[in-house]
């Protein structure tokens, strides 16, 4: 067996869809209170910034024309939740069932290997967060029928597999920080080393300035190409290699982090060298 198959392949097996269905069963359980997040915060922040700190701003530059604030808040918004949620699942949760509630433990007794239950928290990151992306969607589309955000819509299907995908590069990113992160205590590193600069260097909330170094950096943030191919799809309804060089540097980082979350998983978890 090739080490791309033994790596890759379990992704697709009959044991990372059952836990992945144990997971979304968990999660039924209360989705009354997790549907909340989803809703509330893309409403707050299109209320609080697209609306009351966009009509303070006014139009800003973007795309070489004037831009009100709220159309170009949207598709940041919805990148930045497949980004939050994915990372949130893969390192908070997925620790929790680590550690904590020694749900692996349990699942590495039965048929399951530790690889099927590292691909199963990826997917399960990646599912729940374009299931938010989902919603948020439904919450932009109530702001279109309100007559106060005018989007391209019927792109708006077309990125939900684009989304998915840089979700699961982004769980990918968390379960490395669950591999090495000593405990709890130390959660809040990731998000000071990882998130806020990812997205401070975006453009999800607001565009970037003109300086040479931070256009060479922001070269290789998936997340501000999701953002920016996004944008250009629903603002202006034109498909651009934002959107090629998002789904390339997903990739990119599937490839170089799975096998290195999988060894650092199995040392942990196992105590293997």
């Amino acid at each position: 067996m090739s080490a791309a198959r033994r790596i890759f392949g379990p992704a697709l097996a009959w044991q990372s869809r059952a836990v992945l269905a144990r997971h979304l069963r968990v999660h039924l359980r209360n989705w009354h209170t997790a549907l909340v997040p989803p809703l509330a915060e893309p409403l707050v922040m299109l209320l609080a910034f697209g609306i009351g700190l966009g009509g303070q701003i006014g139009n800003l530059m973007w795309g070489g024309a004037p831009a009100d604030y709220l159309p170009y808040l949207a598709p940041g918004i919805l990148a930045y939740t497949v980004f939050m949620t994915a990372f949130f699942q893969s390192i908070f949760s997925a620790y929790m069932r680590m550690h904590y509630q020694k749900s692996w433990e349990g699942q590495l007794t039965t048929q399951v290997r530790l690889e099927h239950v590292v691909w199963a928290e990826m997917l399960w990151a990646a599912t729940l967060a374009t299931f938010y992306a989902v919603v948020v969607c439904f919450v932009l589309a109530g702001f279109g029928v309100a007559g106060v955000l005018q989007l391209h819509w019927t792109w708006l299907p077309l990125a939900i597999p684009l989304l998915f995908l840089a979700a699961v590069a982004f769980a990918s990113v968390g379960l490395f920080f669950t591999a090495i992160l000593p405990s709890m205590d130390h959660m809040g590193l990731p998000f000071f080393l990882v998130i806020l600069p990812i997205g401070f260097t975006s453009s999800t909330y607001f565009p970037l300035p003109a300086l040479p170094w931070l256009e060479t950096l922001v070269l290789a943030n998936p997340l501000h190409h999701l953002a920016e191919g996004l944008r250009w799809l629903l603002l202006r309804g034109t498909p651009t290699a934002h959107l090629a060089y998002a789904a390339a540097l997903s990739a990119v980082l599937l490839l170089l982090l799975v096998p290195v979350d999988l060894r650092l998983l199995r040392k942990r978890v196992f105590g293997d060298a």
